[in-house]
C-alpha cells in the first residue's frame, strides 16, 4: 500500500520550513521564501503554521515558541479598526492591483486561522464588516448594482468575505444562509450571476475565460462552505471542471497553482456535497494525474514547491517579494500543493487527517 502523497513530501517541506523561518526574533516568523525582500511576513507566517498543522507537525512545538508565535501575530493587529496588518508591508512594496482592504483581507484571515491553531485569540475584536456592512445593506442590490463581477476571481473574494464577516457578527444559531440579507444575496448570485451551463459565476464576464470563472466559483464558494448552504449547479461546475484539466494533469496553462488549487479545493467540496456520488471515480483520477504532475513539475530541490511551476512567487497580492523569479520553492505554492495531495490522499485512503477550509 502507498504511504501517501503528503508522506512522500512532508519531511522535504519540515527541512525547508526551517530554512525560511526568521530565527532572529524568537518562533513564529517566517519567509515566503528565501529570495524575498522583507525579512518576515505576516501572511507566510500565518501559512507555515497552518502548514505545520496540516503535516500534523504542531506537536513539536513547545508551548514557550506558541507564545512567541502569538505574541508575533497580535503585535499585528491594529487597536483601531480590529484588521491584522503586515508593518512590513508598505507603499515601497505595494504594486497597486488589489485595494488595501484586499491585500489586508489575505492576511488577516491567515494571522486569525493561525492564532486559532495556537489556541490564542485575537487581542482586539475583529471588523465588524469587510467590504460592505451587510446589516444596513439589500443583499440583491448590493451583490447586483455594487459588485462589478466582469472578474469574478476578484469580486468573488469581496463577496464571500463580506458574508463571513457579518457571520461572525451574528449569534451561533444565525450563523446561517436564511438571514434575510445574505439570502438575498445568494439568491442573486444563483439567479443572475452564476452561469447554468458551467456553474460559474461568469455570466457578466466580458470575454469566455474558464480559468477565472472556475476562480471565482473558489471564491464565492467560501461563503456557502461557511453558511452551509448547498452551492447550486454543482453537477454543471464538476463537469465544467473536469473538462478544463489539461493532458499535462493541470487545470490551467498559466502555471499557476491558484489555478490548479482552486478547481481541486471546489471538486473536494463538490464531492462531499454529493456525498461522492457525482463522477467520482473521474474526480479522483483527475486528482491523481495532478498529483503526478505536482510532483514532476512543482516540486524545487529544496523540497518545497514553487507557485508558478518553475519559479517561486515574486509578487502576492500586490506586495512586491522579490525584484525577479527564482527557481525556488515558495509558501504559497507549497500550501496549495500540499493540499491538493491531502485531497487525493483523502480520496484514496491514505490521508492521515481532514482538512478544514482555509481562511
Amino acid at each position: 500500500m502507498s504511504i501517501g502523497w503528503v508522506a512522500g513530501v512532508k519531511p522535504g517541506l519540515l527541512g525547508w520550513l526551517d530554512t525560511v523561518r526568521c530565527t532572529e526574533h524568537g518562533w513564529g516568523r517566517w519567509r515566503y521564501h528565501t529570495k524575498t525582500l522583507q525579512p518576515w511576513s505576516l501572511k507566510a507566517s500565518g501559512l507555515a503554521i497552518r502548514m505545520l498543522s496540516d503535516l500534523d507537525a504542531m506537536d513539536g512545538v513547545s508551548r514557550t515558541q506558541r507564545q512567541e508565535a502569538v505574541d508575533y501575530l497580535l503585535s499585528c493587529q491594529d487597536p483601531k479598526d480590529g484588521w491584522f496588518k503586515d508593518p512590513l508591508e508598505t507603499e515601497e512594496y505595494y504594486t497597486g492591483h488589489h485595494t488595501w482592504e484586499q491585500v489586508w483581507g489575505q492576511r488577516h484571515a491567515s494571522a486569525v486561522e493561525a492564532l486559532a491553531i495556537l489556541g490564542a485569540q485575537p487581542r482586539y475584536p475583529l471588523p465588524a464588516a469587510q467590504f460592505a456592512d451587510l446589516s444596513k445593506l439589500d443583499g440583491r442590490s448590493w451583490t447586483l448594482a455594487q459588485l462589478d463581477w466582469a472578474n469574478p476571481w476578484m469580486r468573488g473574494e469581496d463577496w464571500a468575505r463580506a458574508i463571513r464577516a457579518f457571520l461572525r457578527g451574528q449569534p451561533g444559531d444565525q450563523q446561517h444562509d436564511r438571514h434575510p440579507a445574505l439570502a438575498a444575496a445568494f439568491a442573486a448570485l444563483e439567479s443572475d450571476i452564476i452561469d447554468p451551463a458551467t456553474g460559474t459565476p461568469s455570466r457578466r464576464m466580458p470575454e469566455p475565460n474558464a480559468d477565472v470563472a472556475i476562480a471565482g466559483l473558489f471564491k464565492v464558494m467560501m461563503a456557502y462552505v461557511a453558511t452551509g448552504r448547498a452551492v447550486t449547479r454543482a453537477t454543471a461546475a464538476v463537469d465544467f471542471i473536469l473538462a478544463h484539466q489539461t493532458q499535462t494533469g493541470e487545470f490551467s496553462t498559466r502555471k499557476n497553482m491558484c489555478l490548479n488549487w482552486d478547481p481541486m479545493w471546489v471538486l473536494w467540496n463538490l464531492d462531499r456535497q454529493s456525498g461522492s456520488g457525482y463522477r467520482h471515480a473521474e474526480i479522483v483520477a483527475a486528482g491523481q494525474r495532478l498529483a503526478v504532475c505536482l510532483l514532476a513539475e512543482y516540486r524545487k530541490p529544496d523540497g518545497a514547491f514553487a507557485m508558478h511551476r518553475e519559479d517561486c512567487l515574486t509578487t502576492h497580492h500586490s506586495i512586491r517579494l522579490c525584484d525577479k523569479p527564482y527557481p525556488i520553492g515558495d509558501m504559497l505554492g507549497s500550501m496549495m500543493c500540499l493540499h491538493c495531495l491531502h485531497y487525493v490522499d483523502g480520496w484514496t485512503g491514505a490521508a492521515t487527517k481532514a482538512l478544514k477550509t482555509p481562511g
